[in-house]
């Protein structure tokens, strides 16, 4: 009873703790610490996809004949349509991910297909863990910084540079006359 109506009597915390709240900075986390977020990530989402299929499995045990004839119509309209919406997130991924565009094809056959899905959210899971892994692989195929950097103009047989703009017929021809 003491303990609480200290508690009571105290004053509230909110004045100086809240300015050192509020003067302190961010700091981003580490390379190890954001390493060992990204992993704990991966684990915590293997095992809810993992608990998901036990939880699908026990339905499916306990469903009457019109559920399970609704859930295989279903199950036959995703296994028709998943590739392909797979393919089409895995290409926006890649685009969103500076892929080169004459590369995005090849690039998304090289995702390992087997482990992307859809949740019952229409996301596709386990798209940004390929995406990462081909582009670490094949950082050739993705824009790189010096992609957008002007380049320089070309050299003329007598080793004169000439600006990186070509001139039109009548800019050279007007050159020549004078005009």
């Amino acid at each position: 009873m003491a303990d609480e109506n200290e508690t009571q009597n105290a004053p509230e915390s909110g004045g100086e703790s809240d300015k050192d709240t509020a003067t302190q900075e961010w700091k981003p986390p580490t390379k190890q610490e954001w390493e060992a977020r990204e992993a704990e990530l991966s684990r915590v989402n293997a095992e809810s996809a993992k608990r998901r299929v036990e939880l699908k499995e026990l339905k499916q045990k306990n469903e009457s004949d019109a559920e399970k004839a609704s859930r295989e119509a279903e199950e036959t309209a995703a296994a028709r349509y998943k590739p392909t919406a797979v393919r089409a997130g895995a290409r926006a991924a890649l685009l969103e991910a500076e892929a080169k565009t004459e590369r995005v094809t090849a690039l998304a056959g090289l995702l390992d297909m087997s482990k992307l899905d859809i949740d019952d959210k229409g996301e596709i899971t386990g798209l940004d863990a390929e995406v990462k892994r081909v582009r670490a692989e094949y950082p050739e195929f993705f824009k790189s910084e010096d992609d957008g950097k002007p380049r320089p103009g070309k050299l003329t047989p007598g080793g004169k540079q000439t600006s990186s703009a070509e001139k039109t017929a009548g800019e050279i021809i007007a050159a020549r006359y004078g005009s």
